[in-house]
């Protein structure tokens, strides 16, 4: 359907990828290693899209904390319908986006699509799979003579799914999702909302935990290294939001801090 996109994707975004991810491996002569600086590499260039949105969600949590939506709350506690307008009216009058904390993170998605087919190519070992992976090559012979990649890391086949202890990737792939998802997730004022969040930070883990059951354990370490800097970006802006409540040897401090940092901009619109 989107065939006539393919030659733009892959000149602009897939095969500098694939190049950029063998030109690091032919440096550093491990393709695990490879995958994290690559990985980082990444993050850093999406790193203003994910700043601005935890700019907005630090924004949205420092009106949560604010006395004026507690008073609504108490004010509004039976009639859900009426807190929740009046919630959004909050939102208008300080210049708050809900949606802006989401709309950001969807720019940097094409690229981390490109990354994933990236890995997933350049650790093919199959015939079938090394010529297709030729096709996406530019003529240097460093990276030419660099295929087929070495693919073990730590003990792991990265190519392959995970099989004995190697199930330890995807429990860790599950519990950083989960911790990344809770830290992100805002207070919501409408049940329904709020229970939805609940389900997500559930369910979204379990899924992506089951299915790099049958990812190549490459894949799953890449996600991996992508959650640990979103936790670390997120630490860093919001605390430890959500997870603190829920952990409770975490501090909930750093959160309070940055929400306190965030008060002053309440009740003046951008």
């Amino acid at each position: 359907m989107f065939d006539f996109l393919a030659p733009v994707w892959n000149t602009f975004i897939f095969n500098p990828m694939v190049n950029v991810l063998l030109f690091i491996y032919v440096l550093i002569g491990n393709f695990g290693i490879a995958i994290i600086a690559f990985t980082l590499l990444i993050r850093l260039i999406t790193l203003p899209f994910y700043g601005q949105q935890q700019k907005a969600m630090r924004k949205q949590q420092s009106l949560m904390a604010s006395k004026e939506w507690q008073e609504m709350q108490k004010k509004y506690a039976k009639d859900k319908e009426k807190l929740s307008q009046e919630q959004m009216r909050l939102y208008r009058e300080n210049g708050v986006n809900p949606l802006g904390g989401c709309l950001p993170a969807l720019i940097p998605w094409p690229i981390m699509i490109g990354l994933y087919q990236s890995i997933t190519m350049v650790m093919g070992a199959q015939p079938e799979q090394l010529m297709e992976l030729s096709k996406h090559l530019y003529n240097l012979p460093q990276l030419i003579a660099a295929v087929p990649v070495q693919s073990f890391f730590l003990g792991l086949n990265l190519a392959t799914a995970p099989t004995g202890i190697g199930y330890i990737v995807p429990a860790l792939v599950l519990a950083s999702t989960w911790v990344q998802q809770k830290m992100m997730t805002m207070p919501n004022a409408d049940p329904q909302a709020a229970q939805m969040n609940q389900s997500m930070q559930l369910m979204m883990p379990l899924f992506i935990g089951y299915i790099s059951l049958s990812f190549p354990i490459g894949l799953s370490l890449y996600w991996i290294v992508f959650n640990i800097i979103g936790i670390i970006q997120q630490y860093m802006t919001n605390g430890w939001g959500s997870l603190a409540t829920s952990l409770p040897f975490f501090s909930a401090a750093p959160a309070t801090a940055g929400a306190d940092k965030g008060k002053k901009n309440v009740g003046k619109k951008s």
